[in-house]
């Protein structure tokens, strides 16, 4: 199996420091811009730079040397995930207040001094200055010209999260001057046209097939099916045309020869790399974790956030199922909110939790670490195929893949936007939906199923089902503001500890974006709070 090689370095403006290194290596040569950009090979590796500076913080194991100082030194990867998940009702974060996610945690207090924001903000920006940095340096033709559309590709991918997270934000492209200046801001709606855009072209650019961890036209087209689902809300819009142009590029994703793998649990084990017939993208982990070094990102987190200590059955489900090794992995870190826990049928497949001994509730969720409230996930597993341990998680290393782009969630997107008044399906909503619930071995949804509206939430049975399918995977804040059912007085639909609340209660219609890091608002005058003061 080819791997494009991961450098773990820094890349700054026009000078790009690199250490090169292969997956097993730690880095032992450091070159200027001008060397790397001198040969392929130098090329490939600044390109692994993009791709892995979404799961990779630093240079030295633990996250030392890191790219970005000044922050934890936690992966870009980890702080998106926070942001996606721990607001939403599917995880109950025990470290809420030690780790300073109580605010995100319950949508309540909110301010732009939180260092998972900052996190967020400034990882992804950096992904797109390397991005920018890369682009400036490339060709259009040969395999420099490919490698500069992959780096589009990523730089697209970075902007798609930041419009999902903030109304507005610096945009700066490869046409920008490079040093010290203050970039031009751009509203989320900029934002949506230019990644549409990007993502378009792409569809057509990018190459049919690649080296695993790098990005082809499905890719593009799986992003797009994403970005445009969603296009409506980054622009305040109702345009039917979006979703018709979703229904398109999934079904360009569909028909591209991908197909969902028999097994859900195995997408998201130790051996997931092998799952190329669904998994259209994922940010690679390596045989020895070399993507988490004992920095404690990616699917690292994950795994042994998941892990519970609470009694004996915990403790032998965290070595025998998650694969930790050794109960001492297990971070307690958080467990699952009622809702997420309760959302399963009978014999659902994905119904993926250690519950024994444990109770469904978490009436007293902040800090208690032992206690025996909340199911623990047992969705992402760092054991193989054949049930084993992989490699040696006595260091903190997870080897499973970090899925992204998956072909299930382009199958649901492509149902959700025939619901939405789309147009050019060849396939019915019901049939696209009853195709992952036939996955999971769970009995089809009727038209009438989908239609229905539960909670004052139109389509609720299919944002249950998002719930189900997706569970961890970083969508289901972005899902649940799709559905109006997030934030915002006329939300009904409360979740444990919503508020901070035990029964739920409205959160106010800002959280539906995150406020702007102080800082970024005092570097740059242009730079303005919408919603946050």
């Amino acid at each position: 199996m080819k791997k494009l090689k991961y450098i773990l370095s820094a890349a700054l403006a026009s000078a790009m420091f690199l250490q090169s290194c292969d997956l097993d290596e730690y880095p032992k040569m450091e070159t200027t811009g001008n060397e790397v950009y001198s040969s392929e090979e130098g090329y490939k590796q600044a390109l692994a730079k993009i791709y892995a500076a979404y799961v990779i913080r630093g240079n030295e194991e633990g996250g030392g040397n890191a790219d970005l100082k000044g922050e934890d030194p936690y992966y870009c990867s980890r702080s998106c995930f926070n942001l996606q998940e721990c607001g939403t009702d599917e995880i109950m974060f025990t470290w809420a207040v030690s780790d300073e996610l109580l605010e995100i945690s319950q949508l309540k207090n909110l301010n732009g001094q939180s260092k998972w924001i900052h996190g967020a903000y400034y990882s992804l920006y950096y992904i797109v200055t390397l991005a920018n940095d890369f682009i400036r340096n490339c060709s259009d033709e040969g395999e420099t010209g490919k490698m500069k559309n992959e780096a589009r590709f990523m730089r697209a991918f970075a902007y798609s999260q930041i419009m999902d997270f903030w109304p507005v934000g610096a945009f700066v492209t490869e046409k920008d001057p490079i040093g010290a200046y203050e970039p031009s801001i751009a509203t989320r709606s900029e934002m949506c046209d230019y990644v549409i855009s990007e993502l378009k072209d792409l569809t057509e650019v990018l190459p049919e097939t690649n080296e695993q961890y790098r990005a082809n036209k499905y890719a593009a087209a799986a992003l797009l099916s994403r970005v445009l689902l969603n296009a409506n809300v980054y622009k305040g819009s109702d345009d039917k045309q979006y979703y018709s142009d979703c229904i398109k590029y999934s079904e360009m994703v569909i028909n591209g020869g991908y197909s969902l793998e028999n097994d859900f649990y195995k997408l998201f084990n130790a051996d997931n790399y092998k799952r190329t017939n669904e998994i259209i993208f994922s940010f690679y982990t390596g045989k020895d974790g070399s993507n988490g070094d004992k920095g404690y990102g990616s699917t690292t987190m994950i795994i042994s956030g998941s892990g519970n200590q609470a009694d004996d059955g915990s403790k032998a489900n965290l070595i025998d199922v998650l694969g930790l090794g050794d109960a001492n992995n297990a971070w307690q870190l958080f467990r699952a909110r009622k809702q997420a826990a309760q959302r399963f049928e009978a014999g659902d497949k994905r119904d993926l939790f250690f519950k024994d001994g444990r109770s469904v509730d978490n009436p007293t969720p902040f800090e208690s670490k032992e206690a025996g409230e909340g199911y623990v996930f047992n969705k992402f597993c760092n054991t193989t195929d054949d049930g084993k341990v992989a490699g040696d998680y006595s260091n903190d290393l997870s080897q499973v893949d970090l899925p992204v782009l998956r072909l299930s969630e382009v199958i649901l997107n492509e149902a959700e936007a025939i619901l939405r008044g789309g147009a050019g399906a060849t396939r019915s909503a019901v049939q696209l939906v009853n195709q992952v619930r036939s996955r999971a071995g769970v009995s089809d949804f009727s038209a009438a199923d989908l239609d229905a509206t539960t909670n004052g939430v139109q389509f609720w049975n299919l944002l249950e089902e998002r719930g189900r399918e997706f569970l961890l995977e970083s969508l289901r804040r972005t899902d649940l503001i799709r559905f109006n059912a997030y934030a915002g007085p006329e939300v009904q639909y409360e979740w444990e500890w919503k508020g901070g609340v035990l029964s739920g209660t409205t959160a106010e219609a800002k959280y539906k974006f995150f406020p702007l890091p102080v800082n970024e608002l005092s570097a740059n005058s242009a730079l303005y709070d919408p919603y946050y003061n």
